[in-house]
């Protein structure tokens, strides 16, 4: 397995360097999304399943699909061809790499780091898998903000997003359409047995979400179906856009109040809220993936 991690190695570097030298942007696109699949798969000779399924729905996939979405949308009439990067660039570059290199080598042996203390802790976290542990109970702050990047991703799209651009394709030819109609409710399933088995075992709400956001868009895009985003079903929908991160702060300041610190849990419930929390955080990263891809301003306004 050394010369397959050696070749994985050697694979994401160079994907990596042809996607940001790359002169033709769809090409680049491309090749980022395949160096997505290879960091997954990297990520996995890690034993880190968690982050290799994130990164396969969410740095591959869905960020893959938002860079082509915006790639359709750019103005042919532009001159959007990356430029060759300078010598000064190049030397930039490159120290980084070596200074990067030198902090890795200094540091220290690795030893059993925080591990024990999140396994003596995990009858009071209210699940079964460490991670989940340390990213819903014990760290759940991070777990908040980053859905709070998220939302702040999706307003940032929409302010620089103000000008009408042609739609996209649907999907074409029965095969696919066919297809997505299997594909789509197969796709809610393992969202859904990837949120309930996240608090026991490798899954969670992010990993659920992307899942849910590639089914949205598979639909949207065979079907021309849109989500409702005006009226109260579109009200709906905002709300549950940031209901994972508001429901954080709720929790939190629940437990503020008991004596339990910001975002402590009382032991005996921290299974059920956990889950929860990770039910509508599912919600959220699902719905602005989706929004994001498909762009909502803009099919407002063109109402």
């Amino acid at each position: 397995m050394l010369i397959f991690d050696v070749l994985l190695a050697l694979l994401i570097l160079g994907l990596a360097w042809m996607s940001v030298s790359s002169r033709d942007l769809f090409e680049a696109v491309v090749l980022f999304i395949a160096l997505g699949l290879m960091i997954a798969l990297a990520w996995m000779r890690l034993q880190a399943p968690d982050a290799a399924l994130a990164e396969a729905a969410i740095g591959a996939g869905l960020a893959g699909a938002l860079l082509l979405a915006t790639l359709s949308r750019l103005d042919r009439q532009t001159d959007v061809s990356p430029r060759r990067l300078s010598v000064a660039w190049s030397l930039i570059w490159l120290g980084l790499a070596v200074g990067l290199v030198l902090a890795f080598a200094q540091l220290p042996p690795t030893g059993e780091g925080l591990m024990p203390d999140v396994m003596a802790n995990m009858e009071q976290s209210g699940v079964g898998h460490p991670v989940t542990a340390v990213l819903l109970n014990f760290r759940a702050w991070d777990t908040a903000l980053e859905l709070a990047v998220l939302a702040w991703a999706w307003f940032a799209q929409q302010a620089l997003n103000r000008e009408q651009h042609p739609g996209f394709l649907a999907l074409q030819g029965h095969v696919l359409t066919s297809s997505a109609k299997i594909l789509a409710p197969l796709m809610v399933l393992v969202g859904g047995y990837l949120l309930w088995r996240g608090a026991d075992a490798t899954g969670g709400a992010f990993q659920a979400g992307a899942v849910l956001a590639a089914g949205l868009v598979l639909y949207s895009l065979s079907f021309k179906a849109d989500l409702p985003y005006d009226g109260w079903q579109g009200l709906g929908l905002r709300f549950l856009w940031l209901a994972g991160f508001w429901l954080f702060a709720l929790v939190g300041l629940v437990g503020f109040a008991l004596g339990l610190g910001f975002m402590g849990y009382p032991p005996a419930q921290a299974g059920a809220l956990i889950l929860l929390i990770e039910l509508f955080a599912t919600l959220s990263i699902a719905l602005l993936l989706a929004a994001m891809f498909s762009g909502v301003s803009e099919r407002r306004s063109a109402a």
